[in-house]
Parts: structure tokens; C-alpha cells; sequence
């Protein structure tokens, strides 16, 4: 890894990302330390401190490229299909690599963890945000009914997609899980 100069603490500073979601997807939220991830960059604890200034700061900045990802793949998966085909390719994406429990872990160690709790909030209201954006987008094109609620069905889909990642979590059949979350949302499309 570069020393920490100016112009090298953007790509440090990616790599850096890109390793703690490694670490954390392995271990989770509370058996990572900064030492791990400090280990797998091949640099020292007090290196990583240089950007982040502790666990919960590292995690936050991974988080927010979270969105960005949803939105890619919301783009993507609509591209060119309705909403039915859309809603296939859409799971097919969110379940294509390996699941991880450290979106649950998070949610749960929120309770205890105000630092952790404002991150989840934050997160979870920028996902409903940018699902709800996209189904205004779809409505408006008059792919759903016109009176669609689309932030009250952001919120469903958020929470449909989070128990059938569960679901997978604990061994379901993707084939099935795939196809219970293709009725749900046609069904959650087609009403109000």
C-alpha cells in the first residue's frame, strides 16, 4: 500500500474499503478488528487510524457506497424489461454472491450501539429513499397504477428483500426463495 501522501489517500483510502468488506463480511461486525483489516492490507493498525478514526467511522464509509450499488443495480435490472422480468434479474443481482448475516448483525447490534444505530438509520433511509425515487420513476412511465403509493412500498420491498435474504441465510432454495420474491413483488406492483 502507498505511504500516505495527498496524492495517494483516495486510492489507499479504496483499497482500505474494499478489504474492511472483505473482513467484515468474513467475521462480522463485532469480531472485526482494525487489526484484522490492517493485517490483510499488509500495513500497521496505526495506518488505518491516518483515515479512519475508528471502527464504526471505517464502517460507515464502507456502508455508503451502498446505495450507490442498489442504484446500479435498480438501473440495470430495468433496463429494456417491465417491472416482472425487472423484479427477477433484480434478485438474481442482490443474490448472486455470496450472503452475508453482517446486514443482520448490524440491525441487531443497532439496539445496543447508538454510533451503529445512526449509521443503519442512515442507510436504511437513503435504500427506501432511492427505491421509492425508482418507483416514482416506473409510475410515471405508467408501469403502476396511478395511485401507487411508492414510499409505503419502498419500505415493503425493503423488508420483503431483507427476509428472503434471511431466508437464503438459513439454506432455503434459492430457486424457491427466487420465486417467492417474483410473486410478492408482481402482487406488490400491481396494487396499491
Amino acid at each position: 500500500m502507498p505511504k500516505v501522501v495527498p496524492e495517494y489517500r483516495e486510492q489507499a483510502k479504496e483499497r482500505i474499503l474494499k478489504v474492511a468488506q472483505q473482513v467484515f463480511s468474513e467475521k462480522g461486525y463485532y469480531e472485526t478488528r482494525m487489526e484484522d483489516i490492517a493485517d490483510r492490507l499488509g500495513v500497521s493498525k496505526r495506518t488505518l487510524y491516518l483515515y479512519f478514526k475508528n471502527k464504526e467511522e471505517l464502517f460507515r464509509a464502507m456502508s455508503a457506497e451502498a446505495p450507490n450499488e442498489i442504484r446500479k443495480m435498480l438501473r440495470k435490472c430495468f433496463e429494456g424489461g417491465g417491472p416482472g422480468l425487472a423484479c427477477g434479474a433484480f434478485f438474481d443481482f442482490a443474490a448472486a454472491g455470496p450472503i452475508s448475516g453482517l446486514e443482520f448483525e448490524t440491525i441487531a447490534a443497532a439496539s445496543r450501539n447508538p454510533a451503529l444505530k445512526k449509521i443503519e438509520k442512515e442507510l436504511f433511509e437513503s435504500e427506501i429513499e432511492i427505491v421509492s425515487q425508482f418507483l416514482q420513476e416506473i409510475k410515471k412511465r405508467g408501469a403502476l397504477p396511478k395511485d401507487f403509493d411508492a414510499l409505503r412500498m419502498a419500505r415493503v420491498l425493503i423488508a420483503l428483500h431483507r427476509g428472503l435474504m434471511a431466508d437464503l441465510i438459513m439454506d432455503a432454495k434459492k430457486s424457491e426463495v427466487r420465486q417467492a420474491w417474483i410473486d410478492a413483488t408482481n402482487l406488490i406492483m400491481r396494487s396499491t
